[in-house]
């Protein structure tokens, strides 16, 4: 979007991590540190206001103020360096029987 149009607002908040059910309830994976090194990226991609979403707690919302005292805008990053600072992008496997869906009678 920022190279399409550099003046556009761009706003990112992140869940803490991926979702995952467990014992009755979602529990998000991420760290605290980890939505530290996720403001850095956002910013450096082009985001103007950062921010938490599901999961996040004041220990996260607080490792993401302090890794932004100070920060000064980087490169952009790819894709690779996205993955080498958060991990794969990709959702964990389900719990044995968690999320399966039913296929009507079309088979969809």
């Amino acid at each position: 979007m920022i190279e399409a149009n550099p003046d556009a607002i761009v706003i990112a908040k992140a869940n803490a991590g991926l979702p995952q059910w467990h014992d009755g309830h979602v529990h998000y994976s991420g760290s605290p540190e980890l939505m530290g090194r996720y403001v850095a990226l956002a910013i450096d991609a082009g985001a103007r206001i950062v921010g938490g979403c599901c999961g996040n707690t004041p220990a996260h919302v607080a490792a993401m103020r302090r890794a932004l005292d100070g920060y000064q805008r980087g490169p952009r990053p790819d894709l690779a360096a996205i993955e080498a600072a958060l991990g794969r992008l990709v959702a964990p496997p389900a719990a044995k029987g968690a999320g399966r869906r039913r296929r009507s009678r079309e088979g969809a």
